[in-house]
């Protein structure tokens, strides 16, 4: 499933140095720091060698938020970061107060989606995810989200439509492939199932969770070739 990007700060321009004064304006604030931590060329990493960066930023992003506490961009990038760093009770926390917000932006949505999934809560999960079909109807994750959690509800049929209507409106091949795939298996459908995977494969020679499911199935003896 489709996780959150920083880069919903690239377009904001400004080059002020980081100052945590109210004074300063947040949206320069926030696009100097994913500068600082170079956030705009890769995802935010908190494992291996870059777990020392990650706590660096999640202290720099916490006081950025305590600066400008009712900032929308400034919250969303602040949740995505205590997620992303384990804090999930922080990212709930934010989360919260940017849903209770008017007009939540569609990264705040999904977010909300996955810590509820997380937290086993599927009809929250698809009470948020259904706001987000409902507001970005054109946008491909919250279809894929709700297709995840009727996967996940056992009924295979609608998540595939979900599916569907995600590929419509902008789903890379890779993920589309490797999603009907597991649907499929689930279906006890292997000889297709084990075709989406390498379909996926295709797509994304490096795509490890498909690369996974399409060996065990080959050794199994479930796939044509």
């Amino acid at each position: 499933m489709k996780y959150i990007y920083i880069t919903l700060v690239l377009a904001l321009s400004g080059c002020a140095h980081i100052d945590y004064k109210p004074t300063v304006n947040p949206y320069n604030a926030l696009s100097d720091l994913v500068k600082k931590y170079n956030l705009n060329a890769q995802a935010l990493t908190c494992k291996g060698v870059n777990a020392s960066d990650c706590l660096a930023f999640v202290h720099d992003i916490n006081q950025l938020m305590l600066a400008h506490p009712d900032n929308t961009a400034i919250l969303s990038v602040a949740a995505y970061t205590f997620y992303k760093s384990g804090r999930s009770t922080q990212a709930q926390q934010v989360i919260n107060t940017l849903l209770n917000k008017a007009n939540p932006p569609l990264n705040v949505i999904t977010l909300g989606v996955t810590l509820a999934i997380d937290q086993g809560n599927l009809a929250k999960a698809k009470s948020i995810a259904q706001y987000g079909v409902d507001v970005f109807g054109t946008e491909a994750s919250p279809y894929l989200q709700m297709a995840s959690i009727h996967y996940a509800q056992g009924s295979y049929t609608i998540a595939s439509n979900y599916l569907q209507l995600s590929a419509k409106f902008g789903l890379d091949n890779t993920t589309y492939y490797y999603h009907k795939g597991l649907i499929e298996e689930a279906n006890a459908n292997n000889i297709h199932a084990c075709n989406y995977y390498q379909q996926a494969l295709k797509a994304n020679p490096n795509h490890k969770k498909a690369e996974a499911k399409y060996t065990k199935l080959s050794i199994l003896g479930n796939c044509l070739s």
